[in-house]
C-alpha cells in the first residue's frame, strides 16, 4: 500500500529488505555495515508493520533504482560467481555458472535494444527469418514490433511465421548470433537470461501492438499460407473488436476500471453494437452522458481512437489476468 511505503524511513526500508532476503545473503550484507548502522537499522524494524509482498517489491524497485543512479562500479564477474556459490544451493549455482561461463558476451543485451529500431532493422533484413525471429523473441513487444513494422511485408510474415513456433532458445546459440550481429553494431552484447516464452503468445502479443493495418495484413496471409498457426494466434490475441465476445459482467467490470476519457475517445470510433455493449451497461442517465459528451467531442483522429482503444484493450487483459474477468467469453469469477 503506497501510504505506508511513503511514511517509511530509508533504516525501515533496509530493514525490510535485509528481512526480505536469505539469512544467509543478509548475514554477509550485515557484514560490510558498521556496529552503528546495524543498531539503527534494527531499531527501526522493531517499528514496521502491515507491510505486505508489494510493498517489498517496491522498496526493492527503488533500492535498485537509486544504486543504478549512485553506482558507478563495473561489477567483476568472478567475485559474484563466488558469492552466489556460498549462498546458493549447488544445483542452482551449477545452471548459473554454466549460463554465465558459456560466452564472455553475456554483458549486455539492453545495448542492443537501445539502438534505433530502423537501424537494427536495415541489419537484420539481411538475416534468415529464423535468425531474425529469434532476436526479436528475446525484445520486449513494444521493440520487436516496430523492428517489424520496417521490414518488407513478405520478410515480416516469414518472421512472424517462425517466430509463432520458437520454444526454448540455447544461450550459446544466442551468444553467437550476438557476437556476429557485434560486428556491424558496436559494442554489443548479452545482459542478464534469456526469457522463455511460448512463441505463439509473443506473436500475439506483438501483433497487438502494431496498428491494425499491418496486423490485417499479415494475418491475412498467414489465414492463407497456414490456416492452423493463424488460427492458433488469434485465440491468443485479444482486440477491441473483440470486446463482442464479452458477457455484461466483464462490461460492468471494465466500466469500473477504464478511465472515462479513454473510453469516451475509444467509442467515438467504435462499431455501433460495441458502443450498445457499454451503453447497455450504464445506468439511463450516465449512457445519456457519454452520448452526449461523444456527440459534443466533434470529430476526433482516427490515432488517437486507435491509442485510447488499445488502452481499453491492456485495461481488458489486466482484468482477465487477475482473474476478475473471463476474455474467452464465458462469464466473470467471484
Amino acid at each position: 500500500m503506497p501510504e505506508v511505503r511513503s511514511k517509511l524511513t530509508k533504516p525501515q526500508k533496509a530493514a525490510i529488505l535485509l528481512m526480505s532476503l536469505p539469512p544467509a545473503v543478509a548475514v554477509e550484507v550485515m557484514k560490510e555495515l558498521s556496529d552503528e548502522e546495524i543498531q539503527e537499522i534494527l531499531m527501526h524494524a522493531t517499528s514496521i508493520e502491515g507491510i505486505t509482498i508489494k510493498d517489498i517489491e517496491e522498496i526493492a524497485k527503488e533500492f535498485v533504482e537509486e544504486y543504478k543512479a549512485t553506482s558507478f562500479i563495473t561489477p567483476d564477474i568472478d567475485a559474484l560467481l563466488e558469492f552466489a556459490r556460498k549462498v546458493l544451493p549447488p544445483e542452482k549455482f551449477a545452471k548459473i555458472y554454466e549460463f554465465l561461463s558459456s560466452s564472455t558476451i553475456i554483458k549486455s543485451f539492453q545495448e542492443l535494444e537501445r539502438v534505433d529500431s530502423k537501424i537494427l532493422s536495415n541489419i537484420l533484413r539481411n538475416e534468415h527469418p529464423q535468425t531474425i525471429a529469434v532476436v526479436l523473441s528475446q525484445f520486449n513487444p513494444t521493440k520487436a514490433a516496430e523492428i517489424l513494422k520496417y521490414l518488407p511485408d513478405t520478410l515480416a510474415i516469414e518472421v512472424v511465421k517462425r517466430l509463432a513456433t520458437i520454444e526454448n532458445i540455447s544461450p550459446e546459440f544466442f551468444g553467437e548470433l550476438i557476437e556476429v550481429l557485434a560486428e556491424e553494431i558496436r559494442a554489443m552484447g548479452l545482459t542478464g537470461f534469456m526469457q522463455k516464452m511460448e512463441g505463439i503468445t509473443l506473436t500475439a502479443e506483438l501483433l497487438n501492438m502494431l496498428d491494425k493495418d499491418t496486423t490485417n495484413k499479415i494475418l491475412a496471409k498467414l489465414d492463407e499460407e497456414d490456416p492452423y498457426l493463424s488460427e492458433r494466434i488469434k485465440e491468443k490475441m485479444f482486440t477491441f473488436e473483440d470486446i463482442r465476445k464479452l458477457d455484461n459482467r466483464a462490461i460492468v467490470e471494465v466500466l469500473k476500471a477504464v478511465d472515462k476519457n479513454t473510453l469516451l475517445i475509444a467509442l467515438k470510433g467504435a462499431p455501433e453494437d460495441i458502443k450498445e455493449k457499454f451503453f447497455s451497461n450504464m445506468s439511463r442517465k450516465a449512457a445519456e452522458i457519454m452520448k452526449e459528451d461523444m456527440e459534443a467531442m466533434g470529430p476526433v483522429r482516427a490515432s488517437e481512437v486507435e491509442k485510447a482503444q488499445k488502452e481499453v484493450v491492456k485495461v481488458i487483459k489486466n482484468l482477465a489476468d487477475q482473474g476478475i474477468i473471463d476474455i474467452s467469453g464465458g462469464e466473470a469469477y467471484v
